[in-house]
């Protein structure tokens, strides 16, 4: 008996140690930490020119889109210039080439068009594709208890032997419904890192416009709180994109272009924050909000914004020299 009782004690004694063990604290997960806040360390004023990029044609659009608000270049569709209209304007992406001749329309069917105020193109969930963003997050007074992102496939599209636009219904598409943590904002700038697939939003109306970032993977099925990164030393700006590669960075205000041409670290948001920019070549615009890379990254567009049916907008293009 006093040998059995012993057994039965030590076995009870080893269960015990093994949930004891099981249930460590040190085996739990570490808290996920808040991602760090940068100060600029320049000012507004310090951007020099750089003469890497100068200005190679302007051509005016054969269709009467007078509120584009975003633009992004195909990857998938090497041809295609994507551009939205913003508050107001149909739920469409409209595709274009290189000279600004419409080609489609991706209609996003069940989409609303509250505000769409960029565009952005980069990888997703599937490895190996690449996805469209459209930004409908513009609150001119800061009233937007949330905004949203809508995210779809680029779909494949023939556009080499396009005589007349055509159109193309979309409907397999996500909602990335978010919040700022510190109040409603009006922001006119989206872009991807292409190394995190981590989604960058810069307000437009500030004394110090605000950086957030929506960390890869996006939350699809309930609303999230984006985080707060940082304020720059810009009163507006209205478009930027990050290169193809991921190792160049364009924003945009309605004067000037800021280039940062090399990225530090993989981290488009560190560079921002830690790098004085230059500025590139820009001819001024009527309300030009709209700036992207071109698919091989060896130039960039941008587009003028009308406010009158008879006045065309202008896509520009700029290569380097």
């Amino acid at each position: 008996m006093r040998t059995s009782t012993k057994a039965t004690c030590l076995y009870i004694l080893s269960i015990s140690c093994i949930f004891v063990t099981a249930c460590s604290p040190e085996d739990e997960e570490p808290p996920v930490e808040a991602p760090p806040i940068f100060q600029a360390t320049y000012s507004r004023n310090d951007p020099a020119p750089d003469e890497s990029f100068e200005h190679h044609m302007g051509e005016e659009i054969n269709t009467p889109l007078q509120e584009i608000s975003g633009l992004a270049t195909g990857r998938k569709n090497p041809k295609a210039v994507y551009a939205v209209e913003d508050s107001g304007n149909r739920n469409v992406v409209f595709v274009k080439d290189s000279t600004g001749v419409l080609l489609c329309e991706l209609v996003l069917f069940g989409a609303t068009n509250r505000d769409w105020e960029d565009l952005a193109i980069g990888p997703g969930p599937t490895p190996g594709e690449s996805y469209i963003y459209v930004a409908d997050f513009g609150d001119n007074r800061s009233r937007r208890e949330w905004v949203r992102i809508y995210r779809f496939k680029e779909p494949a599209l023939e556009l080499d032997t396009i005589t007349v636009p055509f159109q193309r219904i979309v409907t397999d598409f996500d909602q990335i419904k978010y919040k700022y943590p510190d109040g409603p904002r009006d922001a006119e700038t989206l872009m991807i890192d292409p190394f995190t697939k981590n989604l960058i939003v810069i307000t437009k109306r500030e004394p110090r416009v605000r950086v957030y970032e929506l960390p890869y993977p996006q939350n699809t099925s309930d609303f999230t709180v984006c985080h707060f990164r940082g304020d720059l030393p810009f009163r507006t700006i209205v478009g930027g994109d990050i290169s193809p590669d991921g190792n160049e960075i364009l924003i945009k205000d309605y004067g000037a272009i800021y280039y940062w041409p090399e990225v530090e670290r993989q981290d488009p948001i560190y560079t921002m924050f830690h790098y004085v920019p230059g500025t590139v070549a820009y001819i001024p615009e009527v309300q030009g909000e709209s700036i992207a890379w071109t698919k091989d990254g060896n130039g960039y567009f941008t587009i003028t914004e009308t406010e009158t049916i008879s006045t065309e907008p202008i896509l520009h293009l700029y290569n380097r020299r």
